[in-house]
């Protein structure tokens, strides 16, 4: 698979001959805007492709692999972000880092051009966001002012990064909350482009933020078994947000101590195991405030608190409003 900056490879006709692995194509209303859904030879599931300006492009997918899907890979000049709950894989670039892209999970890979294609594979159920941004339209966005970017970024627009770099980084309940938002937006037509753009924006702020404090601080390398061991807590914690385990049963759980797990899971996470479920709470009950036949109390307990009471401060210290005003529309996308 190669890609580029160009608008044009990211358009796809609807009487275009669709590759084997696509079943039906549906058109959402621009020619850089379509659904496709995969083949079950392929898979099952979906992919949607929204391509925003030339060299931005955002794919929104969910599939289930029916078995492990290699390919090669080549986008120069391109940086990709991929933020996934679910999934399976790794990414090997010809020269430069390999990265392990399991879900959950977020990753950042920076292409310069002039380099011979890498190697991906994916497998299982991946349920994700890429964002694709080409070097120009990453000046565009940040023109005079790519000092605010991290060092591997500004030497990638400076045309001074000669290899690939394909890095792991915190998830938090920020990204998957833009993954979650992405995937259940509900507009159509160009409202829905201008909503997919600006929270891939914000996707990427989050990131480069990421990105800059890893940079900043001399972190320790986690050895693949407490990664492991954290990723497999992040989804057992989304699994179990309301009755979540005590740290000590996470931590037998996961197969970590329960020192190493808290240590681990900061660094990896960039959240404390209390914080993270927190957020995931806030999460689901900003979800649930949109269905008006449910009332403030079942929001409380339906997401994990003992007492309304405790769930309106909460709410209030993260917010700054009440439940009530909240689902009144006082923030509506948050």
């Amino acid at each position: 698979m190669a890609l580029s900056g160009a608008a044009g490879d990211y358009m796809l006709a609807e009487d275009e001959r669709l590759p084997p692995e696509v079943e039906s194509f549906e058109s959402l209303g621009h020619p850089g805007h379509y659904r496709m859904n995969f083949a079950k030879a392929f898979g099952s599931g979906y992919a949607e492709v929204c391509g925003l300006a030339d060299g931005f492009f955002v794919h929104i997918g969910e599939v289930v692999f029916a078995e492990p899907y290699a390919l090669s890979v080549s986008a120069p000049g391109m940086l990709r972000v991929r933020i996934a709950s679910a999934g399976d894989g790794e990414y090997v670039a010809s020269r430069g880092d390999t990265l392990d892209i399991k879900g959950p999970g977020a990753a950042i890979i920076i292409e310069p051009p002039g380099l011979p294609p890498a190697e991906a594979v994916f497998a299982g159920h991946n349920h994700m966001v890429q964002i694709y941004l080409h070097r120009d339209a990453l000046k565009l966005l940040y023109a005079g002012n790519e000092q605010d970017l991290p060092a591997v970024v500004q030497a990638f627009l400076a045309g001074s990064l000669q290899r690939t770099v394909a890095r792991r980084l915190p998830l938090g309940a920020a990204l998957l909350r833009g993954l979650d938002r992405l995937h259940a937006c509900p507009l159509k037509g160009h409202g829905r482009r201008l909503f997919i753009q600006s929270r891939a924006i914000e996707i990427l702020c989050h990131m480069f933020g990421a990105l800059g404090q890893e940079e900043g601080a001399a972190f320790i390398e986690a050895s693949a078994l407490t990664t492991r061991g954290v990723l497999k807590a992040q989804q057992l914690l989304m699994e179990n947000f309301v009755d979540p385990p005590s740290l000590e049963e996470l931590a037998q759980q996961v197969g970590l101590s329960r020192s190493g797990l808290c240590a681990s899971f900061r660094q990896i996470v960039g959240q404390t195991v209390f914080e993270y479920v927190g957020d995931l709470r806030m999460q689901h009950a900003l979800a649930l405030l949109g269905q008006r036949d449910t009332s403030i109390t079942q929001i409380a307990y339906a997401v994990g608190f003992n007492h309304p009471s405790s769930f309106s401060v909460a709410v209030q210290r993260r917010f700054g409003i009440s439940p009530s005003e909240l689902r009144r529309g006082a923030l509506p996308f948050v």
